[in-house]
């Protein structure tokens, strides 16, 4: 007998398996999907949020200073930019200023003049309107004596205004020191508006002042340079002596300071009210007649107090140290100091405050924040 083989079924049962063998590969690769987490990095908001207008050696700020109520002008030795508070982290324009002597010296400020030394002999005077072209000021030069005992060119201030301006009109800047002879020659310095030229200023007129030692000190001896301008007259420490100029070059020595207390030179001046105040190296001073008699207001308060940067903004007085921030008040015995929220300035140095429209701006030495100035006054927590 012989028996048959029966072949055909066997080939379509593997077909048929070979089908379904390649329909569940084509179930497992496109019928089950993987689940992807995608993980979003959301920037942290900070109070003071870092302004990306500026970029490079821009962020190196210096100074700052409100030109208007839409207005904020940033300084560095080489370039001035012009902030827009509508317009934040976007496009800018300024003027190029162009010099590295004295880098990271403050430049003297006011809403519509600057001041800054090119060189040890060239002070350069310019317009900080907007918009601004850079042959809008001109450059002064004093004339020297012909004494070969003296010490000429223009002294770097040690902190603050090197040249302080005031009512965008006048300036000081101390040029001349004969510590054998005992005098002091400065430049009264008035500058005008240029006719027909907008946004431009030229010298007006250069008036030589000299300063004496006063007769109850031992004189002109080596020491550190500040200067300062409140209520349309110049504070000066030169020499370790201590002088009080008016615009119209009226003269008034003090001595080696306000007071013949130790430890007496000024380093630092600011206003509250009518009220003056001075720091010297121990004391808090004030004066209330504009700076011509002292008191002693807070005495050897504790050195962070006298290492504070002072700045008044309207009514209001603020002090910075590196990134810190406080908001000052008279309570009429003492000062008191609230120290106020930093948070997103990091580590930055501060260099100064300003209030522009409905922000508050801080510059420093690595870039521009804001915040609204309405919260400026924040607490730290």
């Amino acid at each position: 007998m012989h028996r048959k083989i029966l072949m055909q079924p066997l080939p379509r049962k593997k077909k048929y398996m070979k089908k379904t063998f390649l329909a569940a590969l084509i179930v497992l690769a496109f019928g089950c999907k993987k689940t992807v987490t995608e993980i979003v990095q959301v920037p942290i908001k900070h109070s003071w949020l870092y302004d990306s207008s500026l970029f490079s050696y821009n962020k190196i700020i210096t100074s700052s200073v409100q030109i208007n109520d839409s207005t904020l002008a940033c300084f560095n030795k080489q370039i001035m930019t012009f902030i827009n508070p509508s317009q934040l982290n976007g496009s800018t324009n300024g003027a190029i200023l162009g010099t590295t002597y004295g880098d990271l010296i403050p430049i003297s400020l006011s809403p519509k003049i600057g001041v800054y030394p090119t060189d040890i002999n060239t002070l350069r005077v310019f317009s900080a309107s907007n918009p601004n072209w850079n042959f809008g000021g001109f450059l002064f030069k004093p004339t020297y004596s012909n004494s070969n005992t003296s010490t000429k060119g223009f002294p770097l201030a040690n902190s603050g205004a090197g040249y302080p301006i005031i009512n965008d009109k006048y300036v000081l800047a101390p040029c001349e020191i004969d510590y054998t002879n005992q005098v002091t020659k400065c430049n009264l310095i008035r500058i005008d508006t240029t006719v027909g030229i907008p946004n431009s200023i030229q010298l007006g007129t250069s008036k030589d002042i000299f300063l004496t030692p006063a007769p109850s000190t031992t004189g002109f001896s080596s020491g550190n340079y500040y200067s300062f301008g409140f209520f349309n007259k110049f504070f000066l420490t030169i020499a370790n002596q201590f002088y009080r100029i008016d615009t119209l070059g009226n003269v008034k020595a003090f001595g080696y300071g306000p007071l013949p207390i130790p430890n007496c030179r000024v380093s630092q001046m600011f206003t509250i009210g009518n009220y003056l105040f001075a720091i010297t190296f121990s004391d808090i001073l004030i004066s209330n007649d504009f700076g011509e008699t002292w008191s002693v207001f807070a005495s050897t308060p504790g050195f962070i107090y006298l290492v504070l940067t002072y700045q008044s903004i309207g009514n209001e007085l603020y002090a910075f140290y590196n990134s810190q921030l406080w908001r000052v008040a008279n309570t009429g015995s003492t000062l008191k100091y609230t120290e106020l929220d930093n948070d997103g300035l990091a580590t930055s140095q501060i260099t100064g405050l300003q209030k522009v429209g409905k922000f508050a701006f801080i510059s420093t030495l690595s870039g521009l924040y804001y915040r609204d100035t309405a919260t400026l006054n924040t607490p730290k927590k």
